[in-house]
């Protein structure tokens, strides 16, 4: 389970909606924007909404935050999906990848800047590999 957030923020993997409605769904995702959580999980999915602001929230004290954690075991961040797909890569000693997807804008060139800057944190640990923005 995602570190223990409090409910302030929503609930942090969508799995766990007592009722499963676009309504419901919809409630959530923006309760959790608006306290400034842009990540939330369906399950080992990761959903983000483009915040069109930098955020505190990539450099190298996250990068250790999530460096070697289980998947829920923090709350959701794509350097969780990161985290996870390297160890599966390595465990497996087969080739991984993420798939990352939306709508014109919606991030995700910026999201795979993030992802590439954590695993070169991570497999680069003598380098200040620090994501900026």
């Amino acid at each position: 389970m995602a570190e223990h957030e409090s409910l302030e923020f929503g609930k942090a993997d969508f799995v766990l909606l007592d009722n499963v409605s676009l309504e419901d769904f919809m409630a959530n995702l923006k309760l959790r924007f608006e306290k400034g959580r842009i990540y939330s999980y369906i399950g080992e999915v990761v959903v983000s909404v483009n915040p069109y602001r930098s955020m505190n929230i990539y450099g190298r004290d996250t990068v250790e935050q999530y460096r070697g954690r289980e998947l829920y075991e923090r709350p959701p961040h794509l350097f969780a999906i990161a985290d996870a797909a390297y160890k599966a890569m390595k465990r497996r000693n087969k080739d991984t990848c993420i798939v990352i997807s939306g709508e014109s804008g919606a991030g995700k060139t910026e999201a795979s800047k993030y992802i590439m800057q954590y695993i070169a944190a991570i497999t680069n640990p003598n380098q200040r590999a620090e994501v900026e923005r």
